[in-house]
């Protein structure tokens, strides 16, 4: 405690580290081993949809997918994200930070670098900069360009062999009005859609380049959006799912 020229007594703040714990300190490699799982993105093809469907089943949400659904973890690469929902500002933030504060799933935030900060009430996995297909948390996952594809790798690394992707559609919707429909919840109104198609493709083409390897190590990937735009992966309805994971 020190005092100002004014005399009023203030607190002296040192720089913070980052104290997240590593997300294996709480998910050992393989903690899923041998299960199916499923992943939430951020497509329109989930809006309305039931979570209770799977909730028997592990999940992983991408995003603001904690917003709607319980997933046993939610995942982002994105330390802009982790900032808006921790230490929100304006309205809209502060509302999110309250959804987020409640969410009861394990809070997972790629950690790029040594610099890269971030508070203990999350857990961070380390960026592996090499592609390759990593087989333990502990030391981390080669995150591509977008969450989606590193919350498929986490589930990967985890141990899961047959894993089915919810909201990976890859392409944007247009509303009666033609207006465009990027995800399934609110925030992106004001997307340009040929410029965030462009982006969706660049997404496409990363998850793309490892569809054989994934296929390579025996991990059966199955797009439950059948209108996606991600053609790598078969493409299979919920309910067909569902019946084939029974029977095993």
């Amino acid at each position: 405690m020190i005092n100002n020229s004014k005399g009023t007594k203030v607190i002296a703040v040192k720089g913070v580290d980052c104290v997240a714990p590593n997300i294996s300190t709480i998910l050992p490699p393989m903690s899923w081993k041998g299960k199916t799982c499923f992943i939430f993105g951020g497509g329109p093809s989930l809006k309305g949809f039931n979570f209770n469907l799977v909730n028997k089943y592990p999940t992983i949400g991408v995003n603001k997918a904690f917003v709607e659904f319980p997933t046993t973890l939610n995942y982002s690469m994105d330390s802009r994200f982790f900032t808006m929902v921790t230490y929100p500002k304006s309205e809209e933030e502060k509302k999110l930070h309250e959804v987020w504060m409640k969410y009861p799933g394990i809070k997972v935030f790629l950690r790029r670098s040594k610099k890269a900060k971030f508070d203990k009430n999350v857990f961070v996995v380390t960026e592996i900069a090499r592609k390759v297909l990593s087989f333990d948390l502990s030391q981390g996952i080669y995150c591509g360009n977008n969450s989606g594809f590193g919350a498929l790798m986490i589930a990967i690394c985890l141990g899961c062999t047959r894993i089915g992707l919810l909201g990976y559609d890859l392409k944007t919707k247009e509303d009666r009005s033609g207006k465009p429909i990027t995800h399934w919840h609110e925030g992106y109104e004001v997307q340009n859609k040929k410029t965030f198609q462009s982006k969706l493709d660049k997404f496409r083409m990363c998850i793309e380049e490892f569809s054989n390897v994934i296929k390579q190590r025996g991990v059966e990937v199955v797009n439950l959006s059948p209108d996606s735009a991600l053609g790598c992966f078969p493409k299979s309805s919920l309910d067909e799912f569902l019946k084939e994971s029974k029977k095993r």
